[in-house]
């Protein structure tokens, strides 16, 4: 066992697997703000909102029973996370666990949930689409469900928990987990229109700044392929022109061509669905050819410090619409505080970025699911729950969405970098929805 409470078990196959106990920190006063240690909790646990349809089945009475699924016992509830750790991009999902384990001992250290204690067990896809499928076949025969999977090949993911009850919350980036009907995304899509949210924003910096040309930068990977067809839907959709289209190659480093070509097109709004390597690398080639979008938007999980680290002055004139509440808005945002205090203590010293905050929305929507079930946990029963929460947004961390019907956010804040650090642009607080 590490420093923090991680015990590592040797997988069937060689991979391994992780189980976090419960890290109590205790004490603290929320005026010293997240970043001086712990801060006092609030009294009901601060796991977020959510709206449930009378319909559904369940109330707020969960607890009693013994061992009443898999992965529950009288005293337990486990729940899984398989993200891409080692691989091609070796610690790509690395926040997205930090933040699952960080809820964990949120949850456990504020009174568990029915009466039980989370234990998290987590695994490495290795970025393989077949060791996702295997690592989950194992892991669905100890776990209640999956949360806050990390990975951009969670295709095999969808493949295991096809045709069962089991539920998976989390980012979904392929198509077929995007279509799975246990899958209930932090940033929904629908299967059947074509898009990734992105109209809205974009219709507001067609009348804000102006943008009148549009690009789009993406790997030849799959899922990473899929989601830049859904970004010129909704360029489409709020009346952008794309003129910029360009594939490369999932490992480019070198990203020179690429900017020239941005600046030859006049594109004035580019996104991408790069990592943040290679966001980063094309800022950088973007600044040494002379030439910036008027909004350079590369993509939410530009968010954070590694980019700004890796990005340097050419992060400057980034700009992000997002569908979350960025983490220098704390002090408005009492969840926000809760997540930063119980990432650092449970993960002292790590980055923060978009996939820690979507791995840790995704926990707290299993977990809102999870407290509305009427007596003991089931898996059926936790999928009922969250076939009927409607508004749910993490206690304002994100821009509302509709887990019942799978319904993604329509309202979006504008952040930028400024002085080499993220501030809120628009609007003033909260989230803009008049562009829906």
């Amino acid at each position: 066992t590490d420093a923090g409470g991680v015990v590592v078990v040797p997988g069937v196959d060689g991979a391994t697997t992780t189980t976090t106990m419960a890290t109590v920190v205790r004490g603290g006063d929320r005026s010293s703000g997240p970043s001086q240690g712990a801060i006092a909790l609030p009294s009901d646990g601060g796991t977020g909102t959510g709206t449930v349809d009378p319909g559904a089945a369940g109330g707020a009475s969960c607890g009693g029973g013994g061992a009443s699924d898999v992965g529950v016992t009288e005293t337990e509830i486990k729940i899984g996370n398989v993200s891409t750790i080692s691989g091609p991009i070796p610690g790509f999902g690395q926040t997205g666990v930090n933040a699952v384990k960080a809820y964990v001992n949120f949850v456990n250290a504020t009174g568990g949930v029915c009466g039980r204690k989370l234990t998290l067990v987590t695994a490495d896809d290795r970025l393989q689409s077949g060791t996702s499928k295997s690592e989950h076949d194992k892991l669905k025969e100890q776990v209640m469900g999956f949360v806050g999977g990390t990975t951009v090949v969670d295709d095999g993911a969808a493949q295991s928990i096809e045709g069962t009850n089991i539920v998976y919350t989390g980012l979904a980036i392929s198509d077929a987990m995007i279509s799975a009907p246990n899958n209930f995304p932090t940033l929904p899509l629908d299967p059947s229109v074509k898009g990734n949210n992105a109209a809205a924003i974009f219709r507001y910096f067609k009348e804000a700044d102006g943008v009148s040309k549009a690009g789009i930068v993406y790997p030849a990977q799959a899922a990473a392929k899929a989601r830049a067809a859904d970004y010129r839907a909704d360029y489409e959709a709020a009346g952008v022109p794309v003129v910029l289209d360009a594939e490369v190659a999932v490992t480019e480093t070198n990203y020179a061509g690429v900017a020239q070509n941005v600046k030859n097109a006049g594109v004035d709004i580019l996104v991408t669905t790069l990592e943040i390597t290679g966001m980063s690398n094309l800022a950088r080639d973007l600044q040494t050819v002379g030439y910036f979008p008027t909004i350079p938007m590369y993509g939410s999980q530009a968010y954070g410090r590694d980019f700004l680290s890796r990005a340097g002055d050419a992060a400057e004139p980034t700009v992000l619409g997002l569908a979350f509440t960025i983490l220098e808005d704390a002090d408005q945002v009492p969840a926000i505080a809760d997540f930063l205090t119980w990432y650092q203590n449970t993960n002292p010293g790590a980055d923060v970025d978009f996939f820690a905050i979507q791995s840790w929305v995704a926990a707290d929507l299993y977990v809102t699911a999870l407290r509305q079930v009427s007596g003991e946990p089931t898996r059926d029963k936790v999928l009922a729950q969250l076939q009927g929460i409607k508004d749910y947004d993490a206690g304002g961390f994100i821009a509302p969405i509709t887990p019942a019907t799978k319904s993604g956010p329509l309202c979006f804040m504008v952040a930028k970098v400024s002085g080499g650090k993220w501030v809120r642009a628009h609007p003033a607080s909260g989230f803009d929805c008049s562009y829906a």
